[in-house]
């Protein structure tokens, strides 16, 4: 990795761990360039921001596309491991929910960052345009499951949005992370999914997995 994109490298990871404490008034140009003690070779500067990104709100951009990717690598990766999910729906779908959700909620900060910038002014444009290419990626895993007339994308953004949702309420002590939690958040999901899919389930989780 040369210099620059090791800065850069550290410039995404203060801008993803400053959004998730204390939103974009945290994330100002000094505290960008300074929140962690940086390797000795480097001497982290404010005008490294602009020089390697244009703005701190480019800078912004870049970190929640990097989370973006990450995030639909994961989920995409987790749905490789449930092959033909047209057998046993219901099950592959809940161990695909477990991967996912194990993953997220061992990643706080990445999380936080991520939802705090797709809810805020700065989520259109390229924002939007990338995510959407990330996203197609998921839809297109997930469209053999679904009736012809399902709006595929519009369920698979309600059940995403969703989920980011119920893991920001264990991250603030609203709710627990156990087996019982888990199968609750999951079965909140399914229904989203449930009146499209071609082979629906209304059995309950843990029937399931006896």
């Amino acid at each position: 990795m040369s210099k620059e994109e090791n800065i850069m490298a550290i410039l995404i990871d203060n801008a993803i761990h400053l959004i998730a404490e204390g939103g974009f008034e945290k994330a100002t140009t000094k505290n960008l360039a300074h929140y962690r003690e940086s390797p000795k070779d480097i001497k982290m500067n404010e005008v490294y921001i602009y020089r390697l990104f244009g703005s701190k709100e480019e800078l912004y951009e870049s970190a929640f596309l990097s989370l973006d990717k990450e995030l639909t690598e994961m989920f995409c990766k987790a749905i490789a491991t449930s092959s033909d999910l047209l057998i046993d729906t219901k099950k592959k779908l809940y161990q695909f929910f477990l991967m996912a959700w194990q993953f997220i909620l061992k990643n706080e900060a990445r999380c936080r960052c991520y939802v705090r910038y797709y809810y805020s002014i700065y989520f259109k444009g390229k924002s939007l345009e990338k995510h959407t290419k990330h996203f197609d990626l998921i839809v297109n895993n997930f469209n053999a499951l679904f009736k012809k007339e399902a709006d595929v994308r519009a369920i698979m953004h309600s059940v995403f949005n969703a989920l980011l949702d119920f893991a920001i309420r264990v991250y603030n002590g609203e709710i627990v992370d156990n087996e019982t939690n888990r199968a609750h958040v999951f079965n909140v999901l399914y229904c989203i999914m449930m009146t499209y899919l071609k082979f629906p389930d209304t059995s309950s989780v843990n029937a399931l997995l006896i």
